[in-house]
């Protein structure tokens, strides 16, 4: 049987088979006449039913709305564009069109709802607030706050009910029966956005169970994209929004690369440097496990010639506790892997790798090439396919280059920093960045504004031979020892940061060698004029953009096994690590013709094609009718005079 591409999915119900001599009217269109539906129609009584869910007893009118003293709502403190959470935020960023305030079930209990037009949805939103207002208390607390669309609502029909007439029965009542999510779920768009739209469409539909069988407000949900670390907003390297005089989007977009890629099980990262910090809280789980040790039988089981080499290895002090007793190290293996979403410190880029830990600095930040070299051949022989180098100004080796041509041979990356002198490394080389290994990926630090950091402090050498891209280097805050966070400045920093996008790119495609992660990464950077002459590429690393560019190369690719390319998810919003986040098809006949849906986010650099097929052999666009929006596929074939027709969805680098 003929597999078909991953990049291109056919809809095996979605299309329109029409059987021969059957016209189609008479098997999916000819429906008998129904009554006239009941309308909605403006100054019936509402009762707001601010759950967001259908009610089947209708309530009364309120005489009137309740008053709240002014001391009470002074109590509200204002919305905070910095909180973490995201309704919060948003609402502080937006308008608020309209407010309502009244008394909840429980004493000293009142639900604020408000109409607010914000950045996060382009339809105005409604807002609903349960605030705790403790007379003894200085000031309010929420104890619940959730947001809708403001004119929206997500109905299921009632059983058996056919499509057509049931959208007829909405229109009849001043309704619109729009997106079919599921059989027989449905959106349904009211006429106005307004505060009480959907209170009172809830009320109406519970009192016409012809209409529905339930209903709800369509509510708004964020992605896990920007985490509830609450130092999140301290990392402008991952997400610069103009903090602390920065600028804006001169960042990593991680928020948006989480979006693609939330996670990376079983990609090992070894990181040769002070060593790790396991005890710190946001580090836990991160450390590599050493499947080839048995713990505690004082035995080299895996013959690596370290005995209990568990999480990695101290070459330091010749032992098997790399724990750091530097900072240097944790604050470079947390910019890779710090705990995300678990409410503590900061987020690393990327989640689910693993960090094998080569100690190789001392308490002073101070290695030996020696050491150096033996901790390139231990991450080798473990079969890694990535280490990150923060090291700088160690003397050229012999030997240590002949370390390095080994890792070439094996396909393994060399993320290395370009060193904090400030100066040209094409004129002063610094070693070991300065290698000429084609396996090597030398990393310059740029700061918040979008410029190569060349302040007095660990400023950023260069080179338009040596110096391959720049990545957020400068205050960048990460885990240290105990439980303490620092900002650190130097291409140490950034290094990390081209370290974890290489680790997604070789998730992604694990085919790869270093060779062509370099490659992807560097093809990928966002070029500015500042860097012209200053590296290879003229520009800075950029997640989203790398990772696209990669799932161009291979466009059937497909990560989590879910049948869907990368290409296909990348283009369709949902994540390339997650078979529980699919592509979303919707299919439909309507005025005629036969139509395919497909939600999508818009991308510079891939488009979606719907094209047609009678035979499934050939497929062209041609004669089909594009009634896209810009973040919904949409496109159909005219079904008069046609006897067999397929759509399909097809994702083109």
């Amino acid at each position: 049987m003929t597999r078909t591409p991953k990049n291109i999915r056919a809809l095996a119900l979605a299309t329109a088979l029409l059987l021969a001599g059957v016209p189609l009217a008479r098997q999916i269109l000819s429906i008998p006449a129904e009554a006239d539906a009941p309308a909605l129609t403006a100054g019936q009584p509402v009762t707001p039913d601010n759950t967001g869910t259908l009610s089947r007893v209708p309530g009364k009118a309120q005489s009137g709305t309740p008053t709240f003293a002014a001391s009470g709502l002074a109590a509200i403190p204002r919305d905070d564009p910095a909180s973490q959470n995201p309704v919060e935020r948003a609402v502080a960023l937006g308008r608020i069109l309209a407010t309502r305030l009244e008394p909840a079930a429980s004493a000293n209990q009142w639900l604020r709802t408000r109409l607010v037009q914000t950045s996060v949805q382009p339809r105005p939103v409604r807002v609903v607030e349960l605030w705790l207002m403790d007379p003894a208390a200085p000031a309010a607390t929420c104890l619940r706050r959730e947001m809708f669309l403001a004119d929206q609502l997500i109905v299921r029909a009632p059983l058996a009910a056919e499509e057509l007439p049931l959208r007829q029965r909405f229109a009849a009542a001043g309704l619109l029966l729009s997106e079919r999510l599921a059989e027989g779920l449905f959106t349904v768009r009211l006429t106005k956005a307004e505060l009480d739209a959907v209170p009172a469409a809830l009320q109406f539909l519970a009192a016409h169970p012809e209409l529905a069988s339930s209903a709800e407000a369509d509510g708004v949900g964020f992605g896990g994209g920007t985490p509830n670390d609450p130092r999140f907003s301290e990392q402008w390297g991952l997400h610069n929004t103009g903090q602390l005089s920065g600028t804006v989007d001169a960042d990593l977009n991680g928020p948006e690369f989480w979006d693609i890629l939330d996670s990376t099980p079983g990609l090992v990262i070894a990181v040769l440097d002070s060593g790790l910090n396991f005890t710190h809280p946001d580090l836990q789980n991160i450390a590599w496990a050493n499947p080839g040790e048995i713990s505690g039988d004082g035995i080299d089981n895996d013959l690596s010639g370290k005995i209990d080499d568990l999480t990695g290895w101290d070459f330091v002090n010749n032992d098997n506790n790399p724990t750091d007793d530097h900072g240097h190290g944790s604050n470079v293996s947390g910019i890779i892997a710090a705990n995300r979403n678990n409410g503590v410190g900061v987020a690393g880029l990327l989640s689910g790798v693993q960090i094998l830990t080569c100690k190789i600095l001392n308490a002073s930040n101070s290695g030996l090439t020696s050491n150096l070299i033996a901790a390139t051949t231990y991450a080798r022989q473990r079969g890694v396919s990535l280490m990150n180098l923060s090291l700088q100004n160690y003397p050229f080796s012999t030997a240590l280059n002949t370390e390095f041509t080994a890792c070439q041979a094996a396909g393994i990356l060399l993320s290395i920093c370009a060193g904090n002198q400030g100066v040209n490394n094409d004129l002063t080389p610094n070693y070991p960045s300065s290698y000429s290994h084609p396996n090597i990926i030398a990393v310059g630090n740029h700061d918040r504004t979008d410029a190569r950091w060349s302040g007095t402090f660990n400023p950023s050498n260069y080179g338009l031979v040596s110096v391959d891209l720049f990545a957020p280097g400068r205050d960048i805050l990460s885990p240290i020892l105990g439980t303490a966070y620092s900002s650190y400045t130097g291409t140490s920093q950034a290094t990390p940061y081209v370290t974890a996008i290489c680790g997604a790119l070789k998730y992604a495609n694990p085919t790869w060698t270093a060779v062509e992660i370099k490659a992807s990464v560097l093809s990928s950077v966002v070029t500015k004029a500042g860097y012209n002459g200053l590296c290879v590429t003229g520009g800075r690393a950029h997640a989203v953009n790398s990772v696209a560019h990669a799932f161009r190369q291979l466009p059937n690719q497909d990560t989590d096994g879910d049948q869907f390319s990368n290409l296909f998810e990348y283009l369709a919003g949902t994540r390339i690590d997650s078979t529980a986040q699919r592509p979303a098809f919707v299919s439909d006949i309507q005025d005629g013709f036969l139509r395919l849906r497909l939600p999508r986010v818009a991308r510079p650099d891939a488009h979606f094609v719907i094209e047609t097929s009678t035979d499934l052999l050939g497929w062209t666009s041609v004669g089909v009718t594009d009634f896209s929006t810009p973040d919904t596929l949409l496109g159909g074939v005219a079904l008069a005079g046609t006897t067999r027709v397929f759509l399909r969805i097809r994702a083109v680098p």
